[in-house]
């Protein structure tokens, strides 16, 4: 079967997603606030616009049920839901008290109010697990077939539930930030088009995979980034500005994609590396940051943005993937808490 078919290029591409938002966190605000130097400002927004989305889009294509719901809803706790409470908490903990290696303060009331209400620090985590835990009903409306229903029926429910995920996307900046939904509404999108995709890999990866698109879509997805600076400042500009996105994030898979196919070698390696302990370069990236940026701009002081933003992002990469690979699989308390599924 296809579903059950492993795609290399999209754990390349995969790979590919963590490094931006490795590179993405290496932008600073703090000790030193490069945003206010207008090309690493730029940088960065390009950066959030592209990786998550596409993070989310691969986390749609290798989306999978089986078994009853409530073995697969223990799964998800166990490789999203605990690693979002322990590493929050350890976020927690340092803006509590006095120091020079954050720049946020909160009291211990605002930390819970946050964390239980809004996420916390980590968004991502939380917005991943409410979509993948809700998926699995919307995937019943997609698919679903044998309750019944006749096929004129099927495919009428399955295009409402399409324009009901649309709907959620283009009215995002109505929806309420309680518990991330407004988050969960921008990304259930991508997490469907990742979806969607896996559903027909063998007929639409092979098309993408052409290098004539590189050129095309680089294109096209910097005049769409262009065009979002444009109107990104204005509220009334909000439905322009989300089709933009659209056109970008699209453009931007089938750049990145198109590279993934062609990364052979120890690049290959090195990529598919990346995107099998992403989720855990992820927890540990911004530790590995407090250490290299303090080490960079208060140890070293390092003024050039060059520099810093190259120094974290070398630094942070080797700091995280080594973390990853070899210290936390060697406990089963570590492998718990950083979401690495047993063996078997």
């Amino acid at each position: 079967m296809a579903d059950q078919k492993r795609w290399k290029e999209m754990d390349i591409l995969r790979g590919m997603a963590i490094l931006m938002v490795l590179l993405y966190h290496s932008v600073i605000v703090f000790p030193l606030n490069l945003h206010e130097i207008q090309w690493c400002k730029t940088l960065h927004t390009f950066l959030w616009t592209v990786q998550m989305p596409l993070f989310f889009l691969v986390s749609g294509f290798c989306y999978s049920f089986h078994g009853g719901y409530w073995q697969y809803a223990l799964r998800k706790c166990r490789r999203i839901f605990i690693p979002h409470v322990v590493f929050s908490l350890l976020d927690i903990l340092p803006r509590l008290i006095p120091n020079p290696f954050v720049n946020e303060r909160m009291n211990a009331k605002e930390a819970l109010v946050d964390f239980v209400l809004y996420g916390g620090s980590d968004w991502f985590l939380w917005t991943l697990f409410v979509i993948v835990m809700v998926f699995p009903a919307l995937e019943r409306l997609l698919v679903g077939s044998a309750d019944g229903v006749s096929r004129e029926g099927a495919q009428r429910r399955q295009k409402l539930c399409i324009l009901f995920v649309v709907l959620l996307f283009v009215l995002k900046p109505y929806v309420t930030d309680l518990l991330l939904l407004n988050m969960v509404s921008q990304y259930l999108w991508y997490f469907l088009i990742g979806y969607g995709l896996r559903r027909k890999a063998d007929r639409l990866l092979p098309v993408f995979s052409r290098k004539q698109y590189l050129f095309p879509a680089v294109v096209v997805m910097g005049l769409c980034f262009a065009g979002m600076m444009v109107f990104g400042g204005d509220g009334r500009w909000e439905l322009p500005y989300r089709y933009l996105e659209v056109l970008c994030v699209f453009a931007g898979f089938l750049f990145f994609y198109g590279l993934a196919c062609m990364c052979r070698g120890k690049i290959g390696a090195f990529l598919v590396s990346c995107g099998t302990w992403s989720l855990q370069m992820y927890l540990f990236d911004a530790y590995a940051l407090v250490a290299t940026r303090t080490l960079l701009v208060s140890v070293l002081h390092v003024e050039s943005p060059v520099l810093i933003i190259g120094g974290n992002f070398i630094m942070d990469t080797a700091i995280v993937l080594a973390v990853s690979r070899y210290i936390i699989t060697k406990a089963k308390v570590f492998r718990i808490c950083c979401g690495i599924p047993e063996k078997g």
